[in-house]
C-alpha cells in the first residue's frame, strides 16, 4: 500500500482519476485510485447535479469511473467529485416577462396605478386629523417626546397592574372553588 507522502506518482487537485469503488456508505463511496492505490471518497453532494437520496442508484462496489480530485487535506485524504466530470445540465431559461405594451400616450395597457387614497368610512376620522386635534388640544404635549413617553408609560404600567390584580383576584375564586369541591361531607 502506498502512503499518503508518496511523491513519484503524484496527484494534484483538478486532475481526473480512474478508480475502483471500495465500499458505499450513508454519506458517501470510497474508492481506491488506479494511478496510485490510495483511497479517497466521493461525497453524496459530489455523486450528481440532480439529488442523490440512496447511493446505490448512482455507484456499486467494484464499479470502475472516472472522478476528479477537488481536495487534498494536510492528512492526505482526497476527496473527488463524479459529478464535476460530466457536463452541467442546461439551465431552462425562465420565460421572460411579459410586459404590456406601450400605448402611443406613453402608459401600458393594463397598468394599474396605485390605489388613490380611500375616502374615511362614516364616524371614522383620518389618523392625520386626529393628530391635528390633538395638537390643537395639548400645544404644550404635542412636541416633547419625553412627555409623551412619560404619559405612555403611565398608562401601561396602570394597565398591567390592573390586568394583573384582576388575573390574581380570578385565580383566588378558582383556588377556593377547588377547595370547596374537596371537602369531606
Amino acid at each position: 500500500m502506498v502512503g499518503p507522502n508518496n511523491t513519484d506518482q503524484d496527484i494534484n487537485v483538478g486532475e481526473i482519476l480512474e478508480c475502483t469503488v471500495e465500499q458505499i456508505m450513508p454519506y458517501g463511496a470510497f474508492v481506491r485510485i488506479t494511478k496510485n492505490g490510495r483511497k479517497g471518497m466521493i461525497h453524496i453532494s459530489e455523486l450528481s447535479y440532480s439529488f442523490v437520496k440512496n447511493i446505490s442508484d448512482v455507484l456499486n462496489v467494484n464499479d470502475k469511473i472516472n472522478a476528479k480530485v477537488i481536495k487534498i487535506d494536510e492528512k492526505g485524504r482526497i476527496d473527488l467529485s463524479l459529478k464535476q466530470t460530466q457536463e452541467p445540465p442546461a439551465q431552462q431559461a425562465r420565460p421572460p416577462r411579459r410586459t404590456p405594451p406601450v400605448n402611443r400616450d406613453g402608459t401600458r395597457e393594463n397598468f394599474r396605478p396605485s390605489r388613490e387614497p380611500r375616502e374615511p368610512r362614516e364616524g371614522m376620522r383620518d389618523f392625520h386629523e386626529m393628530q391635528e386635534a390633538y395638537r390643537e388640544a395639548n400645544p404644550e404635549e404635542a412636541d416633547s417626546f419625553e412627555k409623551k413617553m412619560s404619559a405612555f408609560l403611565k398608562t401601561s404600567e396602570a394597565k398591567i397592574t390592573d390586568l394583573n390584580s384582576r388575573n390574581s383576584s380570578r385565580s383566588g375564586r378558582n383556588t377556593r372553588r377547588r377547595n370547596n369541591n374537596s371537602r369531606d361531607y
